[in-house]
């Protein structure tokens, strides 16, 4: 399918350039909050990689340790044309501690190791640091100098067009596999199952910002806390708007499944209902799929955004972002590329 050109806040941007024209100019390190406790029966493993994606290196240490496939975790997907840096973990009841050397004809290595009494889970890292180069840059720069401190102020937290496969064909393929003409992998659906979602939220996301009401509360809203994602209902009143206006909290969009405990209401319900009707073969295979509704911000903050001028074509980025959000995002703000 086409994806959408989805809306940005200030307009079209008026310099276009290159992203990732190396994998070196993509760096991405998660944030954790971590102290070994040097017994247990889990070994963590601090790995840089470069041409690989995750879920090999995972497959990688499994063989390694002798150990299933599952036996090894990781805190969440990274890009495998970019450097990356994130923990993995092996269980190993019972066993001792291997050596850990990396197979010869490996892009990847061991930067730090430990022992640890905890399995890493699933999105258990607090954010992923970003170091990202735009090269060949062309036309106004000045429109690039002045959107930079909006987008410090906060960006439509869009799902990447990575998450939709080339030329969004992991929602082809869903469609396939909701209609009963594709048998999935368990990795791969996943996979369809999340684009699934994350198409239906990017699409509430995109008629906000055209309404120019994503950031800022509306009766009915339920919010997400600017660190935990955990969300509440509340009335809009001077409390909430302050501390929208701070990024403390922001409004949520959806990640559909069956209905919750905590659901929108009045006009953001109307919005939402339009947009499950405009794709309702996706959420009937959701459903099927016993996924339960969750939130997702509408809006990220990113953290410590600073920036460089290398040269007259090229600038360099460095910003924090919350687990689960895209660079690309802000990115797609700035330039395009």
């Amino acid at each position: 399918m086409q994806l959408a050109d989805w809306p940005r806040v200030q307009g079209s941007p008026k310099v276009s350039g290159v992203l990732k024209a190396r994998p070196e100019d993509f760096v991405v390190e998660e944030v954790f909050d971590l102290e070994f406790s040097d017994d247990g029966e889990f070994d963590w493993l601090w790995i840089e990689k470069c041409g690989d994606n995750t879920e090999y290196v995972a497959r990688q240490l499994a063989r390694v340790a002798g150990v299933q496939p599952r036996a090894v975790t990781y805190s969440g997907q990274k890009d495998r044309h970019a450097v990356t840096r994130q923990w993995f973990c092996v269980h190993l009841p019972g066993k001792n501690k291997p050596e850990w050397v990396v197979p010869e004809n490996e892009s990847w290595k061991i930067l730090r190791q430990g022992r640890h009494r905890q399995k890493l889970r699933l999105g258990s890292h607090r954010y992923n640091r970003f170091i990202l180069r735009l090269t060949d840059l062309t036309g106004d720069l000045a429109d690039l100098e002045a959107r930079l401190p909006i987008a410090g102020q906060g960006f439509p937290n869009y799902f990447g067009e990575q998450r939709f496969g080339y030329g969004g064909g992991n929602i082809d393929a869903c469609r396939q596999w909701f209609a009963g003409d594709l048998t999935p992998g368990r990795f791969d659906r996943g996979m369809y199952l999340s684009a699934a979602r994350s198409l239906i939220f990017n699409t509430v996301l995109a008629a906000r910002v055209n309404a120019e009401n994503w950031q800022r509360g509306l009766d009915g809203d339920v919010f997400s806390l600017r660190d935990s994602g955990s969300v509440f209902l509340a009335e809009i009143d001077a409390d909430i708007v302050q501390r929208l206006s701070e990024g403390d909290i922001h409004p949520s969009g959806p990640l559909y499944g069956s209905a919750s405990k905590v659901a929108v209401s009045g006009a953001v319900a109307q919005l939402e209902e339009k947009v499950f009707g405009e794709f309702a073969d996706l959420c009937a295979g959701l459903l099927k799929n016993n996924l339960t509704m969750e939130r997702r911000a509408l809006r990220t903050v990113p953290k410590d955004l600073q920036w460089q001028q290398i040269d007259k074509q090229s600038i360099e980025l460095a910003f924090s972002l919350p687990r689960g959000c895209f660079a690309t995002a802000l990115v797609r703000e700035l330039i395009h590329y």
